[in-house]
């Protein structure tokens, strides 16, 4: 499922007013959802969804109100099944019906009150077979009638009169893609029962934008038509062990979220005739912004290789990592791969040669070290040198304050921030101490943050939480937890600088995976969710694969252009509902380039 949801989205709307300036927002909206087989909701606020999506469950009932202010109220309807239009019903009360089984098919709301021409309610259906309709407002229709479609999800907000709908592009400014390796709508739903007891507990789960995503690859050199690999909904689910044929690696995978183009596996930034692809980072660079790539694994591995280097061998990791720190113009790299310590931060006696790979050999790690190295990342003519951060500390302090403009971090550890320390793999999530040498994820996510917002024109960001997959593969179901929680938080660090020192008309967030990994269920052989046995309990999940799957992956999306998702969303799953491709990320995000 698309984990329940809510949300909160940012009301600072910039409005181009003649005479008068708008009357900001400083109220809340709320409204809450009764669900086929799950009943009412929480209460959910401004933008945010309420309902499900890829569940294929209908919208009952509906209750809105508008929060602290005296003057503006609310009033909607709702269209049902085997009843038509109801009467108009006023903040609070309940449209719809429950215990009748009967689905919700449109709405109108409409805001009164002496004040309610200031404002505009927006409000936007999600709908069986169509997904994210457009935005409509002030009574218009959203769902369907006469199609017998049920209403799955809505979100509503309140703008200043005369203002965009949410999704407005014209402030766009920067772009931070995170990817979970290996994750699954079942990494994310155990992860979050272990942690809070519930579902839908994590702020990318309620962003506004959610559908599935396909993730299959070329398969092999030169077979980018090749049919075999694909995703075919009306052969995918014809046998559960369906879905363990044909999967992408991270590599082909991350190729194609970086590029727009499909390859095999194996490739990195190179199409199925080896051909250089132009990536995202570039792109940017282009148009005069910053970029950067973070991950807990090695700095070169498969994913943040596949947004910077051009390889026809992710294996090459002395290669990749050379093209990223002296060919690439980026100004962010972070990631382990630390040739002096080994998977617990202990120093080597001896450090052989292959030890130095993931930086590029011992030549360039000399370089780094002695702060020698660096070309010219931002085409002023002059060499932009490398600072090179190894410590605890050193990341701690560049959280905040003055930053340089171009930094490589390399914590003290080998392959991993904390899933290659030794310990029992098999033990209940964080019963292991964690290593206190390295920095977590979030931290390094702030880190990269405050570099990159030194430009003012903007920045792309790639973040990702590496090490899923290495558990997953594994069927490590304690160290999975582990690694998907350290994920989640530093998804919550990067929200948390949208708000703080961007917005959410400037910058937009995308959440996804690059494949899912192991083929979890709640039961063996039979695809279903993991099941919920309370906050610090291991859910009931079972490992189906040591591998990966080709089954479709979670995306969410805020921010400017999120919405451009919907155009994309033109596959459909009996399972999941409609879906994206991989391919469809670096579409998006150009068209908020042009």
């Amino acid at each position: 499922m698309l984990l329940g949801l809510m949300l909160m989205i940012s009301l600072s709307v910039c409005v181009n007013a003649v005479e008068t300036k708008p009357q900001a927002v400083t109220f809340q909206s709320s409204y809450q959802t009764h669900i086929q087989n799950v009943g009412w909701q929480e209460w959910q606020s401004d933008a945010g969804v309420s309902g499900t999506t890829g569940r294929s469950l209908r919208l009952e009932g509906i209750r809105l109100k508008i929060n602290d202010h005296p003057n503006l109220g609310i009033t909607y309807k709702t269209h049902v099944q085997n009843i038509g239009w109801q009467n108009w019903v006023d903040d609070g009360a309940e449209a719809g019906t429950t215990g009748r089984s009967l689905r919700m098919e449109a709405v109108r709301i409409k805001l009164t009150g002496s004040e309610a021409e200031k404002f505009d309610v927006y409000y936007q259906a999600h709908v069986q077979n169509q997904g994210w309709q457009q935005w409509v407002k002030n009574g218009e229709l959203a769902g369907t009638e006469g199609l017998s479609y049920r209403m799955e999800a809505i979100r509503m907000v309140i703008t200043p009169k005369g203002a965009a709908p949410p999704d407005d592009t014209t402030a766009f400014k920067n772009v931070i893609v995170l990817i979970s390796d290996g994750c699954g709508a079942n990494h994310i739903l155990a992860t979050d029962y272990f942690t809070g007891g519930q579902g839908g507990i994590q702020v990318y789960e309620n962003f506004p934008t959610q559908y599935f995503m396909s993730t299959y690859s070329t398969g092999k050199i030169e077979s980018a038509d090749d049919a075999r690999y694909t995703y075919d909904p009306a052969t995918i689910w014809s046998s559960f062990d369906e879905l363990k044929n044909r999967p992408t690696d991270s590599a082909a995978s991350a190729t194609a979220m970086a590029t727009g183009t499909k390859t095999y596996n194996g490739a990195v930034g190179v199409d199925p005739n080896q051909n250089n692809l132009r990536n995202l980072t570039e792109d940017f660079e282009a148009n005069g912004k910053s970029t950067g790539v973070v991950t807990s694994v090695e700095l070169s591995h498969a994913t943040p290789a596949a947004f910077v280097a051009h390889d026809t061998d992710r294996s090459n990791y002395s290669g990749i990592a050379n093209e990223m720190i002296r060919d690439s113009r980026i100004d962010v790299i972070m990631g382990a791969g630390n040739p002096l310590y080994n998977d617990d931060s202990v120093k080597r006696s001896s450090i052989e040669a292959e030890h130095y790979q993931f930086v590029g050999g011992q030549e360039t790690w000399a370089a780094l070290e002695a702060g020698a190295l660096g070309n010219d990342a931002d085409g002023d003519g002059d060499p932009d040198s490398w600072q090179l951060i190894q410590t605890k500390a050193d990341f701690e302090a560049l959280q905040s304050g003055a930053a340089p403009d171009r930094v490589i971090g390399v914590p003290p550890v080998y392959t991993t921030l904390q899933y290659g320390r030794t310990g029992d793999v098999n033990a209940q999530p964080f019963a292991v101490a964690l290593n206190n040498q390295v920095p977590s994820l979030a931290t390094m996510a702030r880190d990269s943050l405050n570099v990159l917002d030194n430009n003012e024109e903007g920045f792309f960001l790639m973040i990702e939480g590496g090490a899923v997959d290495w558990a997953a593969s594994k069927n490590q179901s304690g160290r999975m937890i582990e690694e998907e929680t350290a994920f989640n938080q530093a998804v919550a660090a990067v929200c948390d600088w949208v708000e703080g020192n961007s917005s959410w008309s400037e910058t937009l967030v995308i959440v996804t995976s690059d494949h899912e990994t192991g083929y979890l269920t709640g039961s063996s052989g039979i695809y279903n969710e993991v099941v919920n046995n309370g906050k610090g309990v291991m859910p009931t999940m079972v490992w189906n694969s040591q591998s990966h799957t080709n089954q479709l992956v979670p995306i969410f999306a805020k921010g400017p252009g999120s919405d451009l998702f919907r155009k994309y969303a033109v596959g459909s799953d009996p399972v999941r509902g409609a879906y994206i491709n991989n391919t469809d990320i670096p579409r998006v995000i150009r068209e908020l380039l042009k």
